[in-house]
């Protein structure tokens, strides 16, 4: 990882955490969408080479600025159907690299135990919300969510099984870190455990600094193979 990456995932994770800790909550969110603004702009500056990943980039940064306004009940309910089509793109980004991938019995048990009980916390989450929201559109994008972030990861974890590369690497962090960012929010929001924003924070801000290091791989990769093809 280049010294200016370094600095700047650590610039971000700072001044995101001092905010949190400083700034009322409408305020310090905006910090969380800068983050993500930023990461977005070094990618179309730097590193764009496919336009799926920069709907990503775009999807993230939209729910991230929607989050100010979190508390308003139409927003809520975008916000986590930004959040939902952009877990999807990420699966869509993977899946064509798993045709080929098979899963044996002792795989496939394992597979069906962790998310059998992935299902019941999320049911138990989802009843939590029910005692605070009875507003079933909601409930219905929360599941929705809960059962992408679980494939979403279900499927990094296959292409890194298969690969074992840099890039599957980064895949898997990028599929852990917005799926925990998602877990502490509602920890901190809904438990009003508010320690956990910070994770929040900064399991999201590890979640995009891996995201954009992967494009800079696939950008690595491509320039790689013009270097091949003969003048």
């Amino acid at each position: 990882m280049k010294p200016w990456f370094s600095l700047l995932l650590s610039f971000l994770v700072i001044a995101n955490l001092l905010a949190i800790y400083y700034l009322d909550q409408s305020v310090e969110r905006w910090f969380r969408f800068g983050a993500t603004f930023i990461v977005l702009l070094i990618y179309l500056l730097k590193y764009l080479t496919r336009s799926r990943l920069l709907i990503i980039f775009l999807l993230l940064a939209i729910c991230d600025a929607l989050l100010v306004f979190y508390e308003i009940p139409p927003f809520k309910e975008i916000i986590y159907t930004v959040r939902i089509l952009a877990y999807l793109n990420l699966i869509l980004l993977v899946t064509p690299h798993l045709k080929k991938l098979r899963f044996n019995f002792f795989t496939l048990i394992i597979v069906l135990f962790v998310v059998s009980i992935d299902l019941y916390l999320l049911y138990e989450m989802a009843n939590s919300l029910i005692l605070n929201d009875n507003d079933y559109l909601f409930l219905f994008l929360f599941y929705l969510l809960g059962l992408m972030s679980l494939s979403l990861v279900g499927v990094c974890i296959s292409y890194l099984n298969r690969y074992a590369n840099k890039k599957a690497f980064l895949l898997v962090i990028v599929a852990f870190g917005f799926v925990m960012s998602d877990i502490f929010f509602y920890n901190a929001y809904y438990l009003d455990f508010e320690q956990f924003f910070y994770l929040d924070r900064l399991a999201n801000i590890l979640g995009l600094g891996a995201l954009l290091f992967y494009g800079r791989e696939l950008k690595k990769s491509k320039n790689g193979l013009k270097n091949k093809e003969p003048s």
